[in-house]
């Protein structure tokens, strides 16, 4: 999460003096989703198979702009024009996006950003991860409804909250200050009692300090049910992630097999190299969502993992991506891990 505005508010007694600033983001996950990623790399899945799903239910894009529209700035005047697949609509001071299949939009009040400087407030006052959950949830029943639709055996759950930071430096003293200038809720669904992974099934919702919204953002398709995958259990599923972390770029090969956490207090890291670990992982459905380049063919079981590696001079490098479940999968063409991990013949 950035932001345009990299300067943070002086008091007088620094007022003369040279700020070097910017801006961070800081997350945390809620306890719901710790507790399925301490699941997920002690047992995998509670399930031994899932059915694979495919995405349904297409909705005209200019249906779903002018719905939003209505709920958001009713009356008022935009332009709307077509780039390839995405209809952009644009207003006095805002913008929005919709998905080519209608289950997706993204959507920014640059007027709102503006605010949210002057608005900052001491960490120790950001809004609670409960207060955002109730805000995006009461957002999401009074100007979403027509949009996000729950089917039979789901669930809308809050997952994570983000916070925006602005901070700086005083050249002179050192002396630094910080203050949260907007705050995210990100909410998922489960199907079935199984989570959604991946940037699918997705709503994001950003509230600036006075309770305004800055923007959101949703991929939120139907799913319709295929054959079944009978699935690997949580030592293939670390295995797996072992075998693609290896193959990336300053990575060390791996000098033994990935043991298996005892237990949630044991669960991360875990170490995949000499000089790699796993800091998550989180299994369900992988559903890489609308917004990207290439959709998947198909929402598979598999489980999204991030870990990070050191080198021999303490610089750190991420990675992040999702390994398919199955005990058999199909491999699919925009999805890095099923090709990595296909069968060779």
């Amino acid at each position: 999460m950035k932001s345009r505005n990299l300067s943070l508010a002086l008091s007088a007694a620094l007022a003369a003096s040279t700020m070097i600033a910017g801006s961070t983001a800081s997350a945390e996950d809620l306890p719901q989703t710790k507790a399925q990623q301490q699941f997920s790399v002690t047992q995998g899945f509670k399930e031994t198979s899932l059915a694979v799903l495919q995405r349904t239910g297409n909705v005209d894009q200019k249906q779903v702009s002018q719905r939003l529209i209505e709920g958001l700035h009713p009356g008022s005047a935009y332009q709307s024009k077509q780039i390839g697949s995405r209809l952009i609509i644009s207003g006095d001071q805002w913008a929005l996006e919709v998905t080519a299949d209608g289950s997706g939009a993204d959507y920014q009040d640059s007027a709102v950003e503006a605010r949210a400087h002057s608005l900052g407030k001491s960490p120790s006052q950001e809004m609670s991860a409960a207060e955002l959950e109730q805000k995006g949830r009461a957002f999401i029943a009074e100007k979403l409804s027509s949009e996000i639709a729950l089917g039979a055996d789901e669930a809308l759950v809050a997952v994570r909250a983000d916070y925006r930071v602005e901070g700086g430096q005083d050249a002179k003293t050192g002396e630094t200050s910080q203050a949260v200038v907007a705050n995210r809720i990100v909410f998922g669904r489960t199907l079935h009692g199984v989570p959604v992974v991946g940037n699918g099934s997705r709503i994001v919702i950003t509230f600036i300090n006075d309770g305004s919204l800055e923007s959101f953002r949703y991929d939120w398709p139907k799913y319709q049910a295929a054959e079944n995958q009978n699935l690997v259990d949580a030592g293939e599923i670390l295995a797996r992630v072992q075998q693609v972390i290896v193959g990336r770029n300053g990575v060390a090969a791996a000098t033994q097999g990935v043991s298996v956490p005892s237990g949630a207090a044991e669960a991360y890291p875990v170490a995949l190299t000499p000089n790699t670990q796993l800091q998550k992982l989180e299994c369900g459905y992988f559903d890489a969502g609308s917004f990207g380049m290439r959709s998947l063919a198909a929402v598979q079981p598999a489980c999204m993992y991030h870990a990070v590696s050191q080198d021999g001079n303490g610089s750190r490098q991420g990675y992040a991506g999702a390994v398919p479940a199955g005990a058999q999968f199909e491999p699919d063409s925009a999805w890095m891990e099923s090709q990595l991990l296909r069968p060779r013949k």
